[in-house]
């Protein structure tokens, strides 16, 4: 499978008109099937800027012209400081993997620092509410148990010493503290970690080691499937004439809503940037982690709010889901305090034991989640911002994909002229610098430290305590297995 490739960048803070020249361009460039023959212009291709990503920044590129069609495109755009958080040379590899299976969008086109996929006709992004919904719970869980079980690995997965998640973050720790940790002052590391940078580091590898011996080591890699690694709802699409109702099942009053499958396939998974070998657990505790977020609040989109964490009814409701559908033994090797002494014939008590023991990974993997993602969010913020009056006034040239434009910044560019209102229609760039990564960071860390303590890994008393008032806590009770 070739995939058309273009060393080109393109602008996405460009006007719009610019921006729509450039990418005209690129179209062309790439030779994107049914787009590069037609006439296109400035005034015939609509692009419209889509919400839900943090690392890109998305768009649907349409042609509207009364002669000819053609279907749209999804342009993805890469953000700022992502060349250090993700290997684009490795997602590009599982994308070519997924797509003979039909899983996610076709790859239609690659440049320096993005791509074009096909668009999803008819699916929408879901929102912090939809994936409350017990109907679509289930279906999630049954979606994941599909891409967890049905896309096989590699020898050379299987052969890793440790799971996409924490080559990831070890990845990632290693970049910051080479590129990005010598700009800080300790007291601002550890106003946003909770702790110092050596005790975070020393906590990581803490609690590294107590959630690995939690399983067999002699078959540790046995635990791993194919794992999206990024399952926040804005990369969860629902097909919009999806009704809920068509898939409840009848059940006794009182007892827990039961779907069928019939119409999993209107639930499409997209964004395989982190994928690869992972604990199964490590997906299902992300999920429910980003219940907690609301990227679409205008004013703080970072904050993470504990108190939206779901019920543990509502954490069982999708992992009975995942078990039961296509039902298989065992989930993991996690140790548990007595094998349960059930026939293979008693499937109902091997399913709830099953469910029992992921839910109990989940609670386990949970922290692994917030390393995870605190990390990213530092290395995503890139060098501490500058108040130095100097850059201010700084200028740069770019090269575009026909031209070079040249980039001022700073009070010297700015007349009052130049200050007037723009249309929301003509607001193309990345939003990118509205996220405040930092508090995003601090966020995922008193989620890590309340954890920490709950586990008895780390002790209230090493937090300073004008940040005690800043600690998260979760419930962190588990079953008796």
């Amino acid at each position: 499978m070739t995939i058309p490739l273009v060393l080109v960048t393109l602008d996405n803070t460009l006007p719009l008109d610019f921006f729509k020249q450039e990418l005209i361009a690129l179209i062309r460039a790439l030779r994107i099937s049914k787009w590069h023959k037609k006439h296109l212009t400035v005034q015939n291709v609509v692009v419209t800027r889509i919400s839900g990503a943090l690392t890109n920044s998305i768009y649907k590129v349409e042609l509207k012209d009364p002669v000819t069609a053609a279907p749209s495109l999804l342009l993805r755009v890469y953000g700022k400081n992502v060349e250090s958080i993700i290997d684009r040379d490795y997602e590009l590899g599982i994308l070519v993997k997924l797509s003979p299976k039909k899983i996610g969008p076709k790859l239609l086109g690659i440049f320096s620092n993005g791509r074009f996929e096909q668009f999803l006709e008819g699916f929408v992004t879901m929102t912090k509410d939809d994936v409350r919904s017990p109907v679509i719970s289930q279906m999630i869980g049954r979606r994941m148990k599909d891409l967890h079980y049905k896309i096989d690995l590699d020898e050379k997965d299987r052969a890793c010493e440790l799971p996409q998640a924490w080559i990831q973050i070890f990845k990632w720790l290693g970049n910051f503290e080479r590129d990005f940790l010598p700009m800080y002052k300790e007291s601002e590391i550890a106003d946003i970690l909770l702790l110092p940078w050596p005790q975070f580091k020393q906590l990581l590898h803490a609690y590294k080691d107590w959630l690995f011996a939690k399983y067999d080591q002699a078959r540790f890699s046995e635990n791993y499937k194919f794992c999206h690694n990024d399952t926040q709802y804005g990369n969860l699409l629902l097909r919009n004439t999806f009704d809920p109702e068509e898939v409840i099942q009848p059940a006794p009053e009182g007892s827990m809503i039961s779907t069928t499958n019939r119409r999993d396939n209107d639930l499409a998974v997209i964004d395989f940037e982190y994928s690869g070998a992972n604990f199964p657990a490590f997906d299902i505790a992300d999920h429910f982690a980003e219940w907690m977020s609301d990227y679409a609040d205008e004013k703080q989109p970072h904050v993470i709010h504990e108190e939206a964490y779901p019920k543990r009814e509502e954490i069982i409701n999708l992992i009975k889901s995942y078990i039961e559908y296509d039902f298989r033994i065992p989930t993991s090797n996690l140790k548990t305090i007595s094998k349960p002494s059930i026939n293979e014939s008693d499937v109902l008590q091997m399913q709830e034991y099953e469910v029992k023991k992921l839910y109990n990974e989940v609670i386990l993997w949970r922290s692994t989640v917030q390393f995870f993602w605190c990390i990213w969010g530092l290395l995503q913020n890139g060098p501490p911002k500058s108040t130095d009056a100097s850059a201010l006034g700084s200028n740069s040239e770019e090269k575009g994909v026909t031209s070079t434009f040249k980039i001022t910044t700073g009070i010297d560019a700015l007349s009052v002229d130049d200050i007037a209102v723009v249309d929301d229609d003509e607001i193309i760039a990345s939003t990118d610098d509205e996220f405040d990564y930092l508090k995003y960071s601090q966020q995922k860390a008193a989620l890590i430290v309340g954890d920490m303590i709950s586990f008895g890994l780390l002790s209230i008393n090493d937090i300073r305590p004008e940040h005690h008032n800043l600690i998260k806590f979760l419930d962190t009770r588990t079953f008796d297995i």
